[in-house]
């Protein structure tokens, strides 16, 4: 290879990629600590960092003498297996343990379940690059195809493929994943492309034309992994990592005396010139238990699935202003989100919609028989095209559908017109006002289970 083809097929991607490295470090620094309030984040940054560390080592590999002849096929097979578990730990978390993309949550469950498909298939991956480094620098120099390291580094790599891409059709087949909006699903494309892009093109290019077949002759593949680093860079701009991770939170008002109604759940169009009769209604679900001598189902299966039926956490989306919302309504913990054009924590600008419905999504799915309320969809609508509001609000029907959550909406109808106002009733219980929240309180009273005393709930 010529100073020129060396130049512009190795140094310069690298140098490139670096740059792009170093961009993406600043939009992490840029979103501050809410990205790293989710584990996927912490994957991500590692994956920008292992990808650096590869690009940094090519462009010096100069200086590094000895040490780079001898190790640089077990660099490249420790870059290989290192960023495709990464992948299927960000897979793993947009499926099968959604439930644990918090940073919190997923310390919490690892601590009480680390024997999972993340930690064993981890785990088997350390193996392969310890094998790799216990190899002599002449059996790594020596590659052929009836190398074992070689075959073993191949069905790694694939099975790590495989379940990147069979455990969301899995999770989706059981319709516990909720259909995500055009956006989020363009992030989650990009960044599936890139996790398993980066890694496999390093093994086909890097380990096996380079090492097993000898190929020495001009190869662009580094300028390819700089296309899919670009499509890694991009996903991190999208909403699935733009969306707040909303830790969850038990109301500790201090009220007396337990609910004794629960209404079904799905969700509900409360039409209202004013919000109060919505949050009136959301402030009982989520501050007064239900009365303890109630037939739950499945209580001697989970006492936690217990305690959120008892008394469900919720989230609320509003452009009322936060601390008005609590000392009008007597919540204290309870996590809300504040529709405003102003910056801050636990604020979403209106222009960010599929950030909001992202967010209110995975806190729907993290949180099972969660109450959502949202508050503001005329304010929506005043920066989005009525169309794309509604298309969220139908994400998030499906949502609440599939993870058996009670989402409330609260609309002026003086403010839309009859054909829009008709599309925003379609496929959800229409509540009129103060007398209908009423009404629906009074069919979902719920009795005591058999032999339980009349009075528990006085």
């Amino acid at each position: 290879m010529t100073g020129l083809e060396e130049t512009v097929l190795e140094t310069l991607p690298n140098m490139i990629g670096l740059l792009l490295a170093a961009f993406a470090t600043a939009l992490i620094i840029r979103s501050r600590n809410e990205f790293f309030k989710a584990v996927r984040g912490w994957a991500v940054a590692l994956f920008i960092a292992a990808t650096a560390v590869l690009w940094a080592v090519e462009l010096l590999r100069d200086y590094m003498g000895g040490f780079y002849a001898s190790s640089h096929v077990a660099l490249d097979a420790t870059y290989v297996v290192f960023a495709i578990w990464l992948c299927v730990l960000v897979s793993s978390l947009f499926s099968a343990y959604s439930e644990f993309a918090s940073t919190r949550r997923f310390v919490a469950w690892l601590r009480e379940r680390p024997l999972n498909l993340i930690t064993v298939w981890g785990a088997v991956g350390l193996a392969v690059i310890v094998a790799w480094w216990a190899s002599g620098p002449e059996d790594r120099q020596g590659l052929g195809w009836d190398s074992p390291l070689l075959w073993i580094l191949a069905a790694y790599l694939a099975a790590s493929i495989a379940i990147t891409v069979f455990v969301p059709v899995r999770e989706r087949a059981r319709n516990r994943m909720s259909a995500m909006m055009a956006e989020t699903r363009i992030g989650v494309a990009l960044l599936a492309t890139a996790g398993m892009g980066l890694p496999a093109t390093e093994f086909v290019f890097g380990v096996v034309l380079n090492e097993t077949m000898g190929f020495d002759a001009s190869n662009p593949y580094a300028w390819i992994m700089v296309g899919f680093f670009v499509a890694l860079v991009r996903s991190v701009t999208h909403p699935q990592f733009s969306a707040m991770v909303v830790d969850p939170a038990f109301e500790n008002t201090k009220r007396s005396g337990f609910r004794d109604f629960d209404i079904p759940r799905g969700v509900y169009l409360i039409q209202d010139e004013k919000a109060d009769s919505s949050f009136g209604l959301f402030s009982e679900l989520v501050s007064l238990p239900l009365r303890p001598d109630i037939d739950i189902p499945g209580k001697d299966a989970s006492p936690s699935a217990t305690l959120e039926f008892l008394i469900p956490r919720g989230l609320v989306a509003t452009r009322e202003f936060p601390d008005n919302v609590r000392r009008s309504y007597d919540l204290q913990v309870t996590p809300i989100i504040w529709l405003t054009e102003s910056a801050g924590e636990r604020r979403i600008a209106p222009t960010s919609l599929a950030v909001l419905t992202d967010t209110m999504i995975r806190f729907m799915e993290n949180n099972p028989n969660s109450i959502v309320l949202l508050e503001g969809v005329e304010y929506l609508i005043t920066f989005n095209d009525f169309r794309r509001v509604l298309r969220s609000l139908d994400s998030l029907n499906e949502t609440a559908w599939i993870t058996k959550a009670r989402l409330l909406i609260t609309i002026d109808p003086k403010a839309f017109d009859q054909k829009d106002l008709a599309m925003l009733e379609r496929d959800r219980k229409v509540l009129r006002g103060s007398d209908e929240i009423g009404l629906l309180k009074r069919d979902s009273k719920i009795r005591a289970a058999p032999g339980a005393r009349d009075d528990a709930g006085q």
